[in-house]
C-alpha cells in the first residue's frame, strides 16, 4: 500500500509511522533548495523509527521543450543525486513537469499516464520491494 503524506514531520507522518506497518519510504522531492532541508528531516525522522528509506524521487525536475527537446530546469539544478548520497540511497525517477499527465491528474485518471519516468520509477521500486 502506498500513502502519499505531507512533506515535512508533522502530525500525520507521525501518525502513519506509529499506527501502520511501514515497511519503507519513498522520498519525493523537487530541484528547490528550500526542499532538502524539509527531506532531512523526513529522513531524520524515518531513521529514528527504523523505517527503511527506499529512495527518493524528483517530481517537476525538469520541462522538456515540446520543439527542441531540451531539459529546462524551471526550478533550478536537480539535486536529488546529491540528497540521494547523502542519506546512501537510490534516485528511483527524475519526474518531469508534463502538461498531459497534469491534465490526466486533474481528471482523475493519473493511471492513465504514459510518463517514461513514472513507468522507470515504479520498475525500480518493484525490484527493491522484491528483495
Amino acid at each position: 500500500m502506498f500513502i502519499d503524506m505531507p512533506p515535512g514531520t508533522g502530525d500525520v507522518s507521525l501518525t502513519v509511522f506509529q499506527s501502520l506497518p511501514v515497511d519503507g519510504i519513498v522520498v519525493v522531492t523537487t530541484p528547490q533548495d528550500l526542499v532538502k532541508m524539509i527531506v532531512k528531516k523526513a529522513t531524520n525522522m524515518a531513521e529514528l523509527m527504523n523505517i527503511p528509506i527506499l529512495g527518493i524521487v524528483e517530481n517537476m525536475s525538469y520541462l522538456e521543450c515540446p520543439d527542441c527537446k531540451k531539459k529546462i530546469n524551471v526550478f533550478g539544478e536537480s539535486k536529488a543525486e546529491k540528497i540521494a548520497a547523502e542519506i546512501g540511497v537510490p534516485v528511483l525517477a527524475k519526474i518531469p513537469i508534463n502538461p498531459v499527465t497534469a491534465n490526466l491528474v486533474d481528471k482523475g485518471a493519473v493511471e492513465l499516464a504514459e510518463e517514461d519516468a513514472i513507468v522507470a520509477a515504479a520498475a525500480e521500486l518493484k525490484k527493491i520491494l522484491e528483495k
